[in-house]
């Protein structure tokens, strides 16, 4: 059996790439995106959390929760009448909250917004 002849894969360099000429006044600029931004429209989050709760996906409820609550820590554990150790403590990794803890947080927090 003879060995069959492989050329070598090329490699990618400045000068290998085909450049664009771009005309200046048609390129659309980039907008900043704040990640956090998302959290702060309380109807989107509310949305994302119950189609969790439908899906029965406990971990992204959980994941959702705890980044609302960290961009809204403190107003959140004002609110519910929570430390706000107790809250970051609650929802990170290595935390167990119970239910009684969730339920007063989203009690608070929908209540929040009705008024």
């Amino acid at each position: 059996m003879t060995k069959k002849k492989i050329s070598k894969k090329q490699e990618l360099t400045l000068d290998t790439i085909a450049t664009i000429n771009l005309d200046p006044n048609k390129v659309k600029k980039l907008k900043d995106f704040n990640p956090e931004s998302i959290f702060l429209d309380h109807t989107f989050v509310g949305e994302a959390l119950l189609q969790c709760l439908i899906d029965n996906d406990t971990e992204a409820f959980m994941e959702i929760l705890d980044s609302y609550l960290r961009v809204n820590k403190k107003r959140v554990a004002k609110n519910a009448n929570l430390t706000r150790s107790t809250v970051q403590s609650a929802f990170s990794k290595n935390g167990n909250p119970t239910l009684k803890t969730i339920a007063k947080i989203v009690h608070h927090e929908t209540a929040a917004k009705r008024s």
